[in-house]
């Protein structure tokens, strides 16, 4: 009986833990769920869970552990200005840890079925804080999609026509200060119409090599008295890309970058190179 009570006591500690783990299988676009789970997201291997921060240098940092299922992933046409998002697995009931969130894209060179991902990215979103002022609040629904279910963006305009891998991401920070990040993503395969752009915007990436296990935004404490969060992952969103939030929680809404902000070196960006980018809402 003893056994038995203490069984029941580990498995009801551990259950909220691994429940909070999830990945990210529908797309859906201009809210409605297109296809079912995997149609056109690539699976992976990593099933719920996340890739630790030392993995990031890894080639499987671009869509996931064994994500090599492209030939047999279809392809979804979008066009500019639709809403798209990478929407959680069976019934997920949102991203329930702290941190922010982002959107890149590679375009293919030919055919995204069998594109690797080795290519260039570029940044169309991020999420970051939506409240501001209270330390306790960072630790869980400051950020603008804590408990949400989905990261959504609208494609940008400005983008050239083509196929392209749509890689969705959320960095969870709960365990950061302690060098155990924890990342979210998965990718999905578009076909782009509408397109204005003649080249893919400025800045660009490589993945891996977008983050660095060193990087401070991917080892920042949610625990103590802050109540911002400094310094973003990664590059600069792309002109006609959006930003929800800001890294002080003083605005909730999503904002379009309405120009380019050229950025090089570590792409680790410092909250006084984030404010030179002009946004208008």
């Amino acid at each position: 009986m003893k056994f038995i009570s203490s069984a029941l006591l580990f498995t009801t500690a551990v259950l909220p833990l691994s429940s909070a783990h999830y990945t990210f299988s529908g797309l859906v676009v201009n809210d409605q769920q297109v296809g079912s789970d995997w149609q056109y997201i690539r699976q992976h291997t990593r099933g719920y869970m996340p890739t630790m921060h030392n993995e990031i240098l890894e080639n499987d940092f671009r869509c996931n552990k064994g994500a090599s299922s492209g030939a047999n992933t279809e392809v979804y046409t979008v066009k500019t200005g639709d809403k798209v998002a990478l929407k959680q697995a069976f019934g997920g009931t949102g991203m329930k840890h702290p941190g922010p969130t982002q959107v890149y894209m590679s375009q293919a060179p030919s055919g995204v079925k069998n594109y690797d991902g080795s290519g260039d990215w570029f940044k169309v979103f991020e999420g970051l804080l939506c409240k501001q002022g209270s330390a306790s609040a960072l630790q869980n629904d400051a950020w603008c999609m804590y408990g949400e279910d989905r990261i959504e963006f609208t494609i940008p305009s400005n983008i050239p026509n083509g196929e392209y891998l749509v890689r969705a991401e959320h960095i969870a920070v709960h365990g950061a200060h302690d060098g155990n990040a924890e990342f979210y993503y998965s990718c999905a395969q578009v076909k782009v119409t509408g397109g204005s752009g003649s080249s893919i915007p400025q800045p660009k990436v490589k993945i891996p090599g977008v983050y660095k296990p060193t990087d401070s935004a991917v080892n920042f404490s949610v625990w103590g008295d802050k109540t911002s969060y400094p310094t973003i992952p990664g590059p600069e969103v792309v002109k006609g890309g959006q930003t929800r939030g800001s890294t002080t929680g003083s605005t909730s809404s999503i904002a379009t970058v309405k120009r380019d902000q050229l950025v090089t070196g570590d792409y680790s960006g410092s909250l006084a190179a984030r404010a030179r980018a002009v946004i208008s809402v």
